[in-house]
């Protein structure tokens, strides 16, 4: 079990807030962090929780998880905290963290779905820790943080679910996430009013949150070779743009037999075709709404050798037309 080796960065800052020195922790542990740190190096999980439960113990607060969203920077998780930043919706924010939250951590599970008037995001590490407050409060508090950083001042939560029992010092928790608590729950859960979720973002770039994702697919696919789904996703983001995209093109940019590749995807259950039209329906539905891009430069984008084929495809994907959309979203600005 793993994670992202520049994340431990947000470990060494929180450490340093309480001015002690985390140098120490981190060498007793045999990790000498040098800056800047290579994106595509992991760290075992299990060292970097027991410096987490080493510095709960020199600081003597509860509330530790809370303080490390105070340090927190895009940079830390990389490629998808550019990508988080880039994304248009709060919703298409945690889509991407729901895809993509291995990367971060291998064991990590990130669950999105609306219950009543909010959108409920889960964060699952069903993992022994030797500090599991804290390392449960980081998480609910970094994510928590991520989301104030894009959306702004008016982004509030509507509750919070931590499955740990209820702390000997509440104000921490009621000063930072600023809404209803409930602890010794079955889940750690944000939720998020779904008027906010769905709220189009000042700092939405679809090109550059794309860039990000293919950055991001990239290192999926680099962690788990096997993970033929995974490489599959790598090599449609790489190859749509240039058009002509085709199961013998990925196959042969996965050094294997289209049989071999069309096997692979189908012992667990998927196939090449549904991978192709998903990657393109989701790029198309971030592309639609960056106005800087004409309709003919999304074809292209997404591999379609003219714009009506594009159009026919997005209609039978949405029920709508892509220039239908563009009106729409025109007459409600």
């Amino acid at each position: 079990m793993s994670v992202f080796a520049p994340s431990m960065i947000i470990l060494w800052k929180t450490i340093e807030s309480y001015g002690i020195d985390p140098e120490p922790l981190f060498e007793a542990e045999n990790i000498r962090p040098k800056l800047p740190i290579d994106p595509s190096m992991r760290m075992p999980y299990e060292k970097i929780d027991r410096i987490r439960a080493k510095a709960f113990e020199l600081c003597n607060d509860e509330a530790i998880g809370i303080r490390a969203a105070s340090v927190y920077s895009a940079s830390h998780l990389g490629a998808l905290g550019y990508a988080w930043q880039a994304s248009l919706t709060l919703r298409n924010a945690f889509t991407r963290l729901e895809r993509f939250i291995r990367v971060v951590n291998d064991k990590a599970i990130v669950l999105v779905e609306n219950l009543d008037d909010n959108m409920v995001v889960t964060i699952r590490l069903d993992v022994p820790s030797e500090s599991l407050s804290a390392r449960d409060d980081s998480a609910l508090a970094i994510i928590t943080r991520m989301c104030k950083l894009v959306y702004g001042d008016r982004f509030r939560l509507e509750g919070v679910n931590f499955k740990h029992p209820t702390p000997r010092d509440l104000k921490p928790y009621f000063e930072f996430f600023a809404c209803q608590l409930n602890f010794d729950q079955a889940d750690n859960q944000l939720l998020i009013p779904l008027s906010i979720a769905d709220d189009l973002m000042v700092g939405a770039n679809p090109e550059l949150a794309l860039l990000n994702d293919q950055v991001v697919t990239r290192r999926l696919a680099l962690l788990d070779r096997n993970d033929i789904v995974a490489r599959v996703q790598s090599a449609l983001m790489e190859q749509l743009p240039n058009g002509q995209v085709s199961d013998d093109s990925v196959a042969a940019a996965l050094h294997m037999s289209v049989r071999t590749m069309h096997r692979k995807l189908a012992e667990v259950n998927q196939n090449f075709r549904a991978l192709l039209v998903e990657m393109r329906r989701n790029l198309a539905e971030l592309y639609i709404m960056d106005n800087s891009l004409t309709l003919t430069e999304i074809s292209l984008l997404l591999g379609f050798s003219e714009p009506s084929s594009f159009s026919r495809a997005f209609k039978s994907w949405t029920g709508s037309a892509p220039s239908e959309i563009r009106q729409a979203r025109s007459d409600d600005a």
